[in-house]
This record gives structure tokens, sequence and C-alpha cells, in this order.
């Protein structure tokens, strides 16, 4: 029944080749004016005009703008554009100061860190969480047209520097952080927020921006209330939104699904895909010039979707999804391919969502429901370990439909299906020491500032030598699943590292940045279409994360003194 149900689904899913606008907001997403502006490349960063605000309503100054190109046979002037601009839009903070009403300078977690160093870190970035607190200004409730960003009604948290809105994945490290710290009614907002979204759009977005509206992010609502019932057993929060919660897991299963032929048995599982018309908005001139050089819109659409959906997976952009002509990972954003792979991360969220909806329906006295959603969650746990297991290497890998093969290379996603505990404990006894011999092996733990995107060099800023908070928190959190006494310990090695590296840059620059560099302990990442962004949420989680979970043995410095960077 179960797959006959996903077949029909997946088949659905690939009919049909007019595609949306990427989003039904035309001055951001789906016009002239917005083709013009970016490539007359106004401003450096292609997210500032998508950001701008309105001066008048959408109608008129889409009429103005016609009106413009007609008097200029549609070949005006930078400077003509730039006045247009300047007359119809402005730039202006959406968002107000927000006060979190259940911050407290001390929270009692920070007693169970022993290191005295530490334990003032870990205040330290605790105390952040206030300057991060954002609330929608009332203009925007007011007149929401003219805005791109989508009004929501709780204070909630931002990642920091140019993401001043929310994000959907930044959300669930965000809410981990805040959790550790006592900030529930916090954390619960956030998870309001992030509801009020799905039931806007039909899904939560990338971010709560309309030119987001057509792609998502990796679906951790379910794990996000999970962790939150955990900490406060809000059994009427939960009961209010099992639906939204279900809501969710059928957008995946209706847009992103597809079956797949193995050794002649039928595997359904999940892809990012996010098909709508021409580039990003928030990357405008860069995804239109890639495009620019391929032969035929066809293939420039093509491109279009594999970025967008690339973006979707929050690894924007890796060689995780090149595959060139040799079928490869080397290349760049030209060989892009994510549409063509099946990735191990995605659907290991997948069915640790589906296990958390048996959870949630037990909670809530539903045993026919929790039955149901066990089931599947079994099923979906099988077809993991059946596409993604390589028994040759001892590890997962991602799935590449077009060569028919793993995707043979070192990414932290590769266990993810241990942190998502998308694996029967089983299936975890038996494989344990294979995969900590893979990671071992591998040389992706061997790095002072923590453990890298990949290993490869290709300039991308999720990969090498990038270190990404989230998926550091992914390895850790696997090696401690693996239940092992030698996984313990290399999970507590991989986070004393990055809490020093973390430590030493906030020390340095009294800033918490989004990525690191493995290489230079402290250092901030490089590479990609932005300069680095401090603040930053999901790093601010992952450390207070660690040093909550290792307080009692984590030292700042090794019993010379130094940290590991000065060795």
């Amino acid at each position: 029944m179960l797959h006959v149900l996903l077949v029909a689904a997946a088949a659905a899913a690939a009919v049909g080749e007019d595609l949306p606008p990427t989003c039904d907001r035309p001055v951001y997403c789906d016009s002239d004016l917005l083709h013009y502006v970016q490539t007359a490349r106004l401003f450096p960063d292609s997210k500032t005009f998508v950001d701008m605000h309105m001066r008048d309503d959408p109608e008129d100054i889409l009429e103005a703008f016609d009106n413009l190109l007609n008097s200029t046979q549609r070949n005006p002037t930078k400077e003509q554009i730039k006045e247009f601009v300047d007359e119809h839009f402005f730039m202006e903070s959406e968002l107000e100061s927000w006060m979190p009403p259940d911050f407290e300078e001390n929270p009692p977690f920070l007693l169970g860190i022993r290191d005295e160093k530490l334990r003032q870190y870990g205040k330290d970035i605790h105390a952040i969480w206030p300057s991060l607190g954002r609330k929608v200004r009332s203009t925007v409730l007011d007149n929401p047209s003219r805005f791109s960003l989508i009004p929501i009604d709780n204070g909630f948290i931002i990642p920091g520097g140019r993401f001043r809105e929310i994000y959907y994945w930044d959300t669930y490290w965000i809410i981990e952080g805040l959790l550790l710290g006592g900030m529930t009614e916090t954390a619960r907002g956030m998870i309001e927020n992030l509801i009020e979204l799905l039931k806007k759009l039909g899904h939560v977005p990338n971010g709560s921006r309309w030119y987001y509206q057509e792609r998502s992010q990796p679906p951790l609502l379910s794990a996000m209330m999970f962790k939150y019932i955990r900490k406060t057993g809000d059994l009427p929060f939960l009961r209010e939104n099992i639906n939204h919660l279900e809501k969710e897991l059928n957008y995946w299963l209706d847009t992103q699904i597809i079956s797949l032929n193995i050794g002649g048995n039928t595997y359904s599982l999940l892809r990012y895909y996010a098909p709508s018309k021409g580039p990003r908005p928030e990357s405008y001139i860069e995804d239109y010039n890639t495009a620019d050089n391929m032969k035929s819109e066809d293939r420039k659409q093509e491109y279009y979707t594999n970025i967008k959906s690339a973006a979707e997976s929050g690894w924007d952009f890796s060689s995780r999804w090149f595959i060139n002509d040799e079928g490869g990972n080397s290349g760049n954003l030209s060989t892009i391919d994510i549409n063509n792979i099946i990735p191990v991360d995605l659907n290991s969220i997948y069915a640790n969502a589906l296990q958390n909806m048996a959870y949630f329906e037990g909670l809530l006295k539903n045993p026919r429901r929790a039955m149901h959603w066990a089931y599947l969650a079994k099923q979906w746990r099988y077809n993991i370990e059946k596409v993604f297991w390589d028994e040759q290497d001892g590890i997962w890998y991602d799935y590449d439909m077009k060569n028919e093969k793993h995707r043979k290379y070192f990414y932290p996603s590769n266990v993810a299906p241990l942190w998502m505990g998308a694996i029967d404990k089983r299936v975890i006894l038996k494989h344990s020491a294979r995969i900590l011999e893979y990671l071992k092996n591998s040389h992706g733990l061997d790095f002072p500032g923590g453990v890298p995107t990949s290993l490869i060099r290709s300039g991308e800023q999720w990969d090498f030598p990038n270190a990404w908070p989230p998926l550091v928190s992914i390895v850790v959190n696997a090696l401690e699943a693996l239940g092992t006494r030698e996984g313990k310990k290399v999970a507590f090695d991989v986070a004393e590292t990055w809490v020093r590296a973390c430590r030493k840059g906030f020390l340095e620059n009294k800033q918490m940045f989004e990525k690191y560099d493995a290489e230079v302990p402290g250092n901030y990442g490089a590479g990609g279409e932005y300069t680095v962004q401090s603040g930053f949420g999901w790093t601010n989680g992952v450390v207070l994360d660690f040093l909550a979970k290792y307080g009692r043995t984590l030292k700042a410095e090794d019993s010379l003194g130094k940290n590991d960077s000065e060795k």
C-alpha cells in the first residue's frame, strides 16, 4: 500500500512543464523591474534590492517602470534605473529590536560547566540572544503588499548579519540553544512562526521572505517540536499543531518524492526539488551571469531549478551537488545537478520526522495514528539502509541517479542517519566499528579548526576548508549515537576542538561567525556569494549544546595552558 502510494506521488510530482514564478509578488520575483535593477548592479549584494520597501503600491510601481521602458526603447541607463529605485523604494528595517521576555543572564545550565573560562564563554554566548531578537514592525503588518518580508506574529531570533529574517533550518540549532538557556517561551514562539508560515504557504519556506516562496529547507520542524515537548511537556501546544506537522510531511511527499530502481527493487525517497522560473531574486545577477553562457533557454532553466534546489538543501553551494561528465564531484556551479542526487541527510531527517509523529500521537493517546506513523518510519529506515549504505566503505553516501552509483566522497552528511536516529539500533550495532573506522580513515576529523564540510577545495562556501556549525553538530551527535565507548570519546574530542576554536575566534573578534576555517582555529570561513556573517544563531546554539553536554569535562586549554591551536 505504501509503495503504491509513493510511486503514484512520484509520478504526479514529475508532471507539468509550466513552472510558476519564484513567488506571487512580481516586483520581487518575476518582473522586468527585477531584471533591469539586478543586471544594472546597483548594489554589491543582490539581496539588497529585494529587501527594500516600496513607497507606492506594487501595481503603480510596475506601471511606472513600464512607462520608463517605453520611453527609453527598453534601454534605460544605469543612472535612470537608479533614479527610479530611489524614487519608488527605500531601505529601512522592517524589524525592530525585541527583548525575549524569558531571557535570564545566568541560566542554570552554566553551573554544570566546570572550567571557569568556558563557563564565562557560555555566559557570553548566551548573552548574545537579546542582540539578535527582532519583531516585525507595525508598518509591515499594516501594508504587507509593499514588503518582501512575510509578516509573522511572534518575536524571534535572527541568524545575524545580512540574514534579517527567520531561516528554516537555522532555527533548529537556535532553538537548541534557547531551550538550554531556559528560554522556552521564545522557542515556542519561533515554532509558532514557522507554523504560521506553513499555514500561509502550504510549507515552511527557506526563509520568511516572499522570494523564498517556492522552496523550503531541510524539514526539521517536527524535530524542533520534539525538543520543545521533551523540555516542556506542553501537550496542549502539540495537540493544537499536530495537524500542521502532518501537513508539512505531506508537502514533501507531494512535491519532492522520487522512485528509483536498484538491483531490481524499487525504492521511494526524497530529493531537493524547487522548480520555478528564472534566477533566485536574492542572487539574481550571480545566477543570470552563470546561465548566460548556456546554449538554450531550457538548459538555463534547468540550471535555475538546480541552483534553487541546492539553496533548498541549505548547502549553497558545494561540490556535493556537482556531477561532471565522468560522474565525479569536481567542477563549478555550471555542473550543479542536485536534482539527480538523492541526499542521505534529507531522507534521514524525514525518517526522523515520521518517527516523531509516532511519538507525538502516542503522547496524545492516539495509538492507531501512532502505529501508522511508526510503520512509515520503519519503511523509510529500510529504504535508507538499502539505498545509501555502502558495504565496501562502511558508510552511507548520497546516491547519484544519473550514473546509478554512490557518491563516494567525505561529507559530514554521510553520518546523518545516526544523527537523526534513522537507523535501527541492531543495524547500528552491526556497523558501528566500520563507521568509526571510515571517519578516522577519511581524515575529516583531523583538522584543528573543526570538521570541514568536504575535502574538496572548490571555492564554494560549503566545501573545504570551511567548517559549518550544524555539520559539526551532526558529526558529534552521530558519534554519540554509535553507543560505543570509542565513539563517545571521539565525539568529545571533536566537540572540544570546536569549542576551543570558536572561543579563540570570539576572544580575538568579539564575534561568533556563521562558519569557520578548519585549518586555522578561530578564523572565519570564506568563499561563496557573500562575505562572512557574524551573530550567529546556529553557531551559538551548537557551542551552547556542546558546553551543556560536555561541560563537566571540557577544558578551555590543555594541561600546558594552551588551547589546541597553540600546540
